[in-house]
């Protein structure tokens, strides 16, 4: 019988000692952010500043659950993309995305664990 089901490769595994590590850099900056965030004078910037801790520390989070450095690099995008709408919602004044965004970036990394573990179930299989 031949099989015909190709199974990729994801690429290289990500280091766990890199994803620890870049789980502690984040959190340590997104700390720092939200301890001088009251020091911004603009409330759109100081209000930036602390989305931007938020999305620091998810994307951090999420790295401790990631097992391949392509998916890592994925993580990083969303994060930056995530950082881009935090950008246009906060100096645009949208308050309606603003907060579904602090609702949603944190979600998506609490996910990553309940991901992991349930990539290796087969429902209809």
């Amino acid at each position: 019988m031949v099989n015909n089901i190709v199974e990729r490769s994801p690429g290289n595994p990500l280091p766990k000692p890199l994803a620890g590590l870049t789980f502690v850099l984040m959190t340590a900056v997104a700390i720092v952010l939200w301890s001088i965030a009251h020091l911004v004078t603009d409330p759109h910037a100081g209000a930036f500043v602390v989305d931007t801790g938020l999305v620091l520390v998810s994307v951090g989070f999420s790295m401790l659950f990631i097992d391949w450095a392509r998916t890592a690099v994925r993580a990083l995008f969303f994060g930056l993309l995530a950082l881009g709408l935090f950008a246009l919602a906060d100096f645009g004044q949208i308050l309606v995305l603003t907060y579904m965004l602090r609702i949603i970036v944190p979600l998506f990394a609490l996910y990553m664990p309940v991901n992991k573990v349930s990539s290796n179930f087969r429902i209809f299989a």
